[in-house]
């Protein structure tokens, strides 16, 4: 360990940090972020060789900080471990060695900001919420709530209610409750805060914890509901599922109606919901069953699927990698496209926001489900 900082998470990943370490670096295609700057420092080899030195006390005093902010050149994808023959979960790694530095006092700038922040999200993400209103939809027993995410509540309020009616009707209680005043904390998790993530984790299990089945209509959500909470040791007593809407409509596509679609519809697999969740063919049948046909494919797909640079607090901490990311998928989807109209159809919201300053057409897979279900 470190004799300067005090890295308890990341000494526990030695066995981790270690085998990168001495890897031939067989990941490295596979990281977004490595591929566009062009640097060792930031493949997952060279971060996990980071992170191993930090921890050993390895690093040259006044550059830990440098070193530690590598942790962030990483979105979260997983892309990497989808190659990697050994199986090292690198991301799950970086989530603890960022919550080390940010504890140590040596998370960049940036992050802290966000950490800092968080109460004036969760305020302006209240006020939008109260602006969406009562949605007229079925509350069925109760025990069913859906959230339809951050980016939904805070910049396409137009689609909350009708995606709110669409789970209501394909919810096996006959209904459901909508909470839209509603961040999992993910954002915190991605600064590093770990300690300001439970505790606003452990408010949300609270709040939640009279419902046993919650349905998200962003994929980032479900991930950090099911997956992150679970992982660290948070979770209310009585939920029985978390699950994101198309693992829902999946199981009921028969209640799907196929609507007029002129443009060629390309599917675009969330990481959060692939590779974090293994959700992959419950988008393509739902897309398929609403559209008529089956969704096209990009050249990168399933396990091995394009991030779109989005996550991870990317567009915060290197802005300038995350927009070069997001242009290489828009790139995928013009290759698939041709000189055909095209639209991207996405379980996550931060891709589809990447997607549109990219200049590609991109919509979320909820209101798909709301279009074929609701006509």
């Amino acid at each position: 360990m470190s004799d300067r900082y005090a890295l308890p998470l990341l000494d526990a990943r030695e066995a981790e940090t270690r085998l990168c370490t001495y890897c031939p670096k067989l990941c490295r295609p596979a990281c977004p972020v490595g591929t566009f700057e062009a640097r060792e420092a930031v493949i997952p080899w060279g971060i996990m060789r980071g992170m191993n030195e930090l921890a050993r006390g390895a690093v040259a005093e006044g550059d830990e900080a440098a070193v530690a902010a590598t942790a962030w050149a990483c979105t979260r994808c997983g892309n990497c471990r989808s190659l990697c023959l050994l199986d090292n979960p690198v991301a799950d790694t970086l989530v603890d060695a960022r919550a080390d530095a940010f504890a140590a006092g040596l998370a960049p700038a940036e992050a802290s900001a966000v950490s800092l922040r968080f109460p004036e999200r969760i305020a302006r993400i209240e006020a939008a919420a109260g602006a969406v209103g009562a949605v007229d939809a079925p509350r069925g027993d109760g025990s069913t709530a859906y959230i339809p995410g951050c980016t939904a509540v805070l910049f396409e309020s137009d689609h909350v209610a009708e995606t709110t009616r669409a789970v209501a009707r394909l919810s096996p209680s006959g209904g459901c409750t909508l909470v839209s005043d509603f961040c999992c904390g993910a954002p915190l998790l991605d600064a590093g805060d770990r300690e300001g993530f439970l505790a606003h984790a452990r408010r949300v299990a609270a709040d939640l914890g009279a419902y046993t089945h919650l349905v998200t209509g962003d994929a980032g959500c479900a991930h950090t509901l099911k997956v992150m909470y679970a992982r660290l040791g948070v979770a209310p007593p009585r939920w029985a599922t978390v699950e994101h809407v198309a693992e829902l409509a999946a199981r009921n596509t028969h209640l799907l109606s196929a609507v007029d679609e002129k443009r060629a519809v390309v599917m675009h697999d969330a990481c959060r919901l692939g590779r974090g969740m293994g959700v992959y063919e419950a988008p393509r049948a739902v897309v398929a069953a609403v559209s008529g046909r089956a969704p096209l494919e990009l050249p990168h797909h399933h396990e091995h699927s394009t991030c779109s640079g989005a996550g991870g607090l990317l567009p915060v901490t290197r802005p300038e990698t995350a927009t070069a990311v997001a242009r290489e998928l828009a790139d995928e989807v013009r290759e698939v496209a041709g000189d055909r109209e095209a639209v991207v159809v996405t379980s996550c919201a931060a891709s589809r926001r990447a997607l549109h300053s990219a200049g590609i057409d991109a919509e979320d897979l909820s209101v798909w489900i709301a279009r074929g279900l609701l006509r």
